[in-house]
């Protein structure tokens, strides 16, 4: 059983221990357009085909600095300022080709963002890194483009973010356990999931984690899944209310058309209820008084069922 207090269910308690304050230029990285924008540049851009690539960078809190990438993946000429609004109507990010593409360039040609190319840099970190502030920037940027109706754009970059291969201070399973709850509250499940199975890489024995995980299949309907994690989620904490709770739920929809409609869940594998009974049953026999909290609530259950208003595991599921 592992209780984290830098870990948490509904992301209530931040910044986690160690956590350094974010810097004053959140967001660099390469972005890409499908066309030529007038953006009075006055350079040509070379060297990848129809689609452009610019150096992105923020200056203010809806304010961004945009200049040409060049054939060999470098920045050059001077910054137009653009506002949030039209980055994220016009702007693709991608951040797999600033991780592989522009930043082993940039360390190859000991290439810097100065003051010989922008006065507004000195005295301030290089942004042409992979570092804490760069990814949570990008993240909530990514988020914005999803809440923004640019869903494409937003779960390109939030793909490519959590797959960065770069090594970083702060790339642990606190960071990706808050971006996992951040995306499953907006529904982008598919991104927690992955955030939720990157952060257990750097740890196997948070239960917290395994919780968000197991809830993040409950929410897909990947109900195999589901169960799976909620195993390994008792073995490492079998107290842990909300996890009961998913178990005790997951049991009353596979017997209940009713409650199962409430939820708008598909129905439930036969094998599925008997996992979770069993799981259920195991947990339930450690406890004192197991057979009486057994009887009573197995009672419970048959009164409520009937009548179709037993809501096991509201909590679970943010009811």
């Amino acid at each position: 059983m592992i209780l984290d207090r830098h870990v948490s269910l509904d992301n209530a308690r931040r910044p986690h221990r160690g956590l350094r304050r974010i810097g004053s230029i959140p967001v660099c990285c390469i972005f890409s357009t499908t066309k030529t924008l007038a953006i009075r540049r006055g350079t040509t851009l070379r060297g990848h085909g129809q689609r452009h690539y610019w150096l992105i960078r923020q200056v203010g809190e809806t304010t961004y600095g945009v200049r040409g990438v060049d054939g060999e993946f470098l920045p050059f000429g001077a910054e137009s300022l653009i506002a949030e609004e039209e980055l994220l109507g016009n702007y693709t990010p991608e951040v797999e080709v600033f991780e592989k593409q522009m930043l082993p360039l940039v360390r190859k040609h000991q290439f810097r963002l100065d003051e010989s190319m922008d006065r507004s840099l000195s005295g301030m970190r290089d942004p042409l890194c992979v570092d804490e502030a760069n990814v949570r920037g990008l993240f909530t940027l990514g988020m914005k483009y999803i809440q923004n109706r640019k869903t494409s754009r937003g779960r390109k970059c939030i793909n490519e973010l959590v797959r960065l291969e770069s090594a970083y201070p702060g790339k642990n399973q606190y960071l990706f356990n808050e971006f996992g709850i951040k995306l499953r509250k907006i529904g982008f499940l598919e991104g927690a999931v992955v955030c939720y199975r990157r952060g257990l890489r750097f740890t196997s024995e948070d239960d917290h984690l395994y919780y968000n995980l197991a809830r993040a299949y409950y929410e897909q309907g990947q109900w195999w899944d589901c169960m799976g994690v909620l195993s390994d989620c008792f073995e490492h904490n079998p107290a842990l209310p909300l996890a009961r709770n998913l178990v005790e739920l997951i049991i009353a929809l596979g017997d209940n058309p009713g409650l199962r409609a409430r939820h708008g869940k598909s129905p439930v594998p036969e094998g599925v209820v008997r996992r979770a009974a069993l799981l259920s049953e195991a947990v339930a026999e450690h406890e004192p008084d197991a057979e009486l909290l057994m009887r009573e609530r197995e009672k419970r259950r048959a009164e409520l069922q009937e009548e179709y208003l037993w809501l096991p595991g509201r909590d679970a599921v943010g009811m």
